[in-house]
């Protein structure tokens, strides 16, 4: 009984802190809509995508591994010492990477953007300590606070200086203040941290390497379809999508983070050999997800319309036809981060970069020919194919992997 309250406070922790934030990152788009314009909510868009795309290098998909590592393979000083590294070499590519092909303002918007991603890392990396010694308390205060700084500085920013490039660089400070003043401090108090740049670290960063490769392509799935968008019709094209997009992300996020207290249980079920249970817990996870794609898209349907006047202002429902093909983009992408983490458990690690290789490839023939036929729908059904094509991957990979070993087990019986 202890156990499932315990649980039950974690999730709660962990959901409520989590959604905060990024319910507050994407009412970045409908306060720039409401307060300038689509071109400048375009902007931020793409600041906001491109500056995701580079996470994956300064998060280095690092936390699954970090949490499933029961074994003790590495120390939290080598996991902290990496994310150092991680965070300046992601940096420094987003930066050279946003001269190319972006204006003035746009690059400086990407590069302040950045700075919050590494903010996010850092924390990221912290975060994987707390879940350590479920100090899931101190990850959802960890959210509400940097959500708040971002959400108050952000509004402030703009309204008084009606500049927006001005406004992300006052907010990126303000987020790596709080991940070094609050973040550093409280992971601190629970274990001392020495990061360490060498030795193990190295080794670590090569283990991690191919999801990184994972992580950063299925980031591009979600940037190039955007960017040619914005190419073939202009950035107030990008902004009108972007507006339904970052509503859509609070799913993305409510599904990975509900999810991300039960992985250690999983790692443990399939180390301790008890296959019968976690093939229970992997059937039903697939049960649990397709119960949220069809309370996801009842809710749309009942209360997308209403959700979207309050946001966007009634002009917004002009596009309406965009927002269910966006809302299933959101739910695969959820559905991709799920799975793949209990992939990263079982350490099948090979078979999930090999697929999403192909899968992206899958997405580079599709995006141009899609979106010229469909325009900003076009965006959302090239995700949408490419996606599921590439979950079903994954499914068959998780059953074979639990077939193997139960094949092993049977074996070793006998």
């Amino acid at each position: 009984m202890g156990q499932a309250a315990s649980m039950k406070k974690n999730i709660i922790w962990n959901t409520c802190g989590s959604i905060f934030y990024s319910v507050c990152q994407w009412l970045l788009t409908s306060i720039v809509i409401r307060t300038a314009s689509y071109e400048e909510g375009g902007i931020l868009s793409l600041a906001m995508t491109t500056s995701s795309s580079f996470s994956a290098i300064s998060l280095f998909s690092m936390r699954n591994y970090q949490v499933s590592d029961i074994k003790g393979e590495y120390t939290s000083n080598e996991y902290v010492g990496s994310r150092v590294i991680t965070c300046a070499a992601a940096f420094v590519c987003c930066a050279v990477a946003a001269v190319y092909n972006s204006s003035f303002e746009q690059m400086l918007c990407i590069d302040a953007f950045m700075l919050v991603r590494v903010a996010e890392a850092w924390v990221d990396v912290m975060h994987g300590v707390d879940q350590k010694y479920e100090r899931y308390d101190y990850i959802g205060k960890s959210y509400l606070l940097r959500g708040m700084i971002t959400l108050v500085v952000f509004s402030a920013g703009l309204y008084f200086t009606r500049n927006l490039t001005l406004t992300l660089c006052v907010m990126a400070l303000g987020n790596l203040a709080a991940a070094l003043l609050y973040d550093a401090r409280v992971t601190g108090a629970l274990e001392r941290i020495t990061p360490t740049v060498q030795g193990r670290v190295f080794q670590l960063l090569k283990t991690c390497l191919p999801i990184v490769i994972f992580t950063f392509l299925l980031s591009l799935e979600n940037l190039i379809p955007k960017k040619i968008l914005e190419q073939q019709y202009g950035q107030a094209e990008l902004g009108i999508y972007s507006a339904m997009a970052n509503l859509a992300v609070v799913v993305q996020v409510f599904s990975s983070v509900v999810f991300n207290p039960f992985l250690p249980r999983f790692t443990q079920l399939y180390y301790s050999g008890d296959m019968r249970a976690f093939k229970k817990a992997l059937h039903n996870l697939y049960l649990i997800l397709v119960g949220m794609c069809v309370a996801v898209n009842i809710g749309v349907f009942i209360f997308g319309k209403l959700g979207l006047r309050i946001l966007y202002g009634a002009d917004i429902l002009k596009y309406y036809d965009l927002f269910l093909p966006i809302i299933w983009c959101t739910i695969f992408t959820a559905f991709i981060w799920i799975i793949s983490a209990i992939l990263i458990a079982l350490r099948q690690i090979r078979l999930l970069v090999a697929g999403m290789v192909a899968d992206f490839v899958l997405c580079l023939l599709l995006a141009q020919p899609l979106i010229e036929r469909y325009n900003k729908n076009g965006v959302s059904i090239v995700q949408i194919l490419v996606m599921g094509i590439y979950i079903l991957f994954m499914i068959v990979v998780c059953e074979i992997s639990v077939y193997k070993s139960n094949i092993k087990k049977a074996s070793g019986k006998g």
